[in-house]
């Protein structure tokens, strides 16, 4: 069984990802999730912690057992950016909550949880990172040996043909602290990108979106409510042509590597200029001319049916 750290911002598509990971089914891998790390990004640290404290009582007693860990307020440098037009003010698209199981809040930073964990269990934890790679970064400076300590470490984010998502050219969690980006991207040797791009390459019809919220778990009946939710207070995403689970497609490549059928190694840089064109750009070595850091392996292509089977909870 695999064991997993998750750093996330939920975040809508953050909350269906963590499902995955959380919810037992015949059609996903059983893995064992032992930390949820929080990270600023979509909306600020509080709001994406409370986020994550809610998801996991409201995801049932096992997923309200993992711990939990409040991790960095904003980015290694430059001033901090957001996603709430698409998250909602509080992440979750300001759906009226029910009461959950309460779920304690670790007092360990986040940075730290991961350090320990990695020297407590080196080389067997998969790092599955859904947000800004702060809390990574950070935690590499106090662990120069992380990226050694560490399995693999799965990171959605980028865009390797300038497809972006935040500005024209950059990733939303690249371009929120490209700074970071840059310093995992430099260290560690062995990271999986699930990039917006390939996110965009597989997208869903309305039906297969949402046949992922059917189940009668109650992570399947949060989700379920989530989305309808989005549906009544944003009528034009009811009729959208397509639908992109950027966070849910890193959870299956972390879950399930076979799920990728095409990928290209390469190494991969991050831009940093505030106000230039080059801030949070991505650009990929694909001459293979350096070698001055690792090479990243970048999803090109998924199984999907395989792929609709690992995103039903």
């Amino acid at each position: 069984m695999s064991t997993l750290i998750i750093d996330t911002d939920p975040g809508l598509d953050d909350a269906h990802a963590l499902a995955m990971a959380l919810t037992p089914s015949p059609k996903r891998p059983a893995v064992r999730v032992c930390a949820i790390c929080t990270v600023a990004g979509n909306v600020g640290i509080d709001a994406v912690t409370t986020n994550a404290r809610w998801l996991l009582g409201a995801f049932g007693e096992e997923a309200a057992r993992v711990p939990l860990y409040r991790g960095a307020a904003g980015p290694l440098a430059g001033e901090r950016v957001g996603a709430a037009d698409i998250h909602g003010a509080d992440g979750l698209g300001e759906m009226t909550r029910w009461p959950v199981t309460e779920v304690e809040e670790k007092a360990l930073p986040a940075a730290l949880a991961l350090v320990e964990a990695a020297r407590r269990d080196p080389g067997t934890i998969t790092l599955v990172a859904l947000g800004p790679l702060t809390n990574i970064a950070l935690a590499l400076r106090l662990e120069p040996e992380l990226p050694r300590l560490l399995g693999r470490v799965v990171v959605m984010g980028g865009a390797v043909y300038g497809r972006g998502n935040l500005t024209l050219n950059s990733e939303f969690n690249f371009g929120a602290d490209p700074a970071a980006a840059d310093l995992v991207l430099a260290h560690f040797p062995d990271i999986t990108l699930l990039t917006w791009e390939a996110t965009m390459d597989h997208a869903f019809a309305r039906e297969d979106f949402d046949s992922f919220f059917t189940g009668d778990s109650p992570a399947a009946t949060s989700l379920h409510q989530l989305v309808g939710n989005r549906y009544l207070t944003d009528p034009g995403y009811g009729k959208r042509s397509a639908y992109w689970r950027a966070d849910p497609l890193a959870m299956a490549v972390a879950m399930d590597p076979s799920v990728v059928t095409k990928s290209a190694q390469h190494r991969v840089y991050v831009g940093y200029g505030p106000g230039s064109a080059g801030h949070g750009v991505t650009a990929v070595d694909w001459r293979d001319l350096r070698s001055d850091r690792p090479p990243v392996t970048i999803v090109q292509e998924l199984d999907r049916p395989r792929l609709l089977d690992l995103l039903r909870i």
